[in-house]
């Protein structure tokens, strides 16, 4: 007579419940060490990001701890070639010092982070809005660039009138002179050189608006996704700073707007419409390496730079 035990086994609804209990505390597990880490490390996304700093941020409270001999500077686009050229040509003269121009983070987010105390000095190539000058920040203009309609190498037409390039915008002027369809290029809006062209005719101001409504164009993100859009794209037309072009010798070409080339002269004359101020900005007042930077800014031989780049140095009167 057999007298063994028989074979215990579990039934499949027992098996089905041990491994939910073992997945619910292994997610349980997992949650708890991100809360953890989270409150140790603290929320890991770039302060620039955030539309409104706290007064109470680590940051504002100048926290951020500061390399000896190195300065940061991030925020438009429009800036960033002119001022790696004149950090370079600083660079030469202060060997010991060490400019980092990071890529474009956008005006707002060189606002933002120059705030933050995440960098040293901000680059804007607009004017500050209400929410923006209402947190006191120092800044300081240092170059006006004109702002051209650069069209591709194959575009014929060598000027064009303020009226034509409402109408180029609006969509009712689609050719240029051989019948070479016109494809515009636009920016995303607040694009500082849309608002420098804008504040100068009222009549492009509603046409840009209108196709931004209508989404009639495409909108490119970046001066280097223009610059390579521009480049590639028969019949194409879009806003850019003729210091950029003339810097990295892009191979576009800009309009003459009624005849009148962008220049020092036509700018300032006020008979080139178009142009926009490049300015720095900083949560306090520029000292240290950021004031030696800035006196260099202003030095002849940047000044000399500027000018030999198809830009207007400023303060004019030096």
């Amino acid at each position: 007579m057999n007298t063994a035990d028989p074979e215990v086994t579990e039934s499949p609804a027992s098996l089905a419940a041990l491994w939910t209990l073992v997945l619910l505390i292994l997610v349980a597990l997992t949650v708890a060490a991100f809360l953890i880490i989270r409150n140790i490390v603290g929320d890991t996304a770039p302060p620039f990001t955030i539309g409104e700093v706290p007064r109470d941020s680590r940051l504002y409270l100048r926290s951020t701890p500061r390399p000896a001999g190195v300065l940061h500077l991030a925020g438009s686009g429009s800036n960033i070639p002119l001022t790696r050229a004149l950090a370079d040509s600083f660079h030469t003269k202060h060997p010991e010092a060490h400019v980092v121009v990071f890529n474009s983070i956008g005006d707002a987010g060189g606002v933002s982070a120059a705030y933050d105390d995440v960098i040293d000095l901000g680059l804007v190539s607009r004017p500050l809005s209400e929410p923006e000058a209402a947190l006191n920040l120092f800044v300081t203009p240092y170059a006006r660039v004109p702002v051209v309609f650069a069209v591709h190498l194959g575009v014929p037409d060598e000027s064009i009138s303020v009226a034509a390039l409402a109408d180029i915008y609006a969509g009712t002027k689609t050719t240029w002179r051989d019948g070479t369809p016109i494809v515009v290029l636009q920016r995303p809006r607040g694009d500082a050189s849309h608002l420098a062209v804008a504040a100068a005719s009222p009549e492009f101001a509603a046409a840009s608006d209108a196709a931004y409504r209508a989404s009639r164009w495409r909108v490119v993100d970046s001066d280097q996704a223009m610059q390579e859009a521009l480049s590639l794209t028969p019949g194409s037309v879009g806003l850019f700073d003729l210091g950029v072009l003339v810097l990295q010798r892009l191979s576009v070409r800009p309009l003459l707007i009624d005849g009148i080339a962008a220049s020092e002269a036509s700018v300032q004359s006020g008979r080139y419409p178009f142009a926009k101020d490049l300015a720095f900005v900083s949560v306090e007042e520029p000292a240290g390496l950021a004031l030696e930077l800035l006196r260099h800014v202003n030095g002849e031989e940047s000044r000399r730079l500027m000018r030999s780049s198809g830009y207007i140095p400023l303060p004019e009167d030096q």
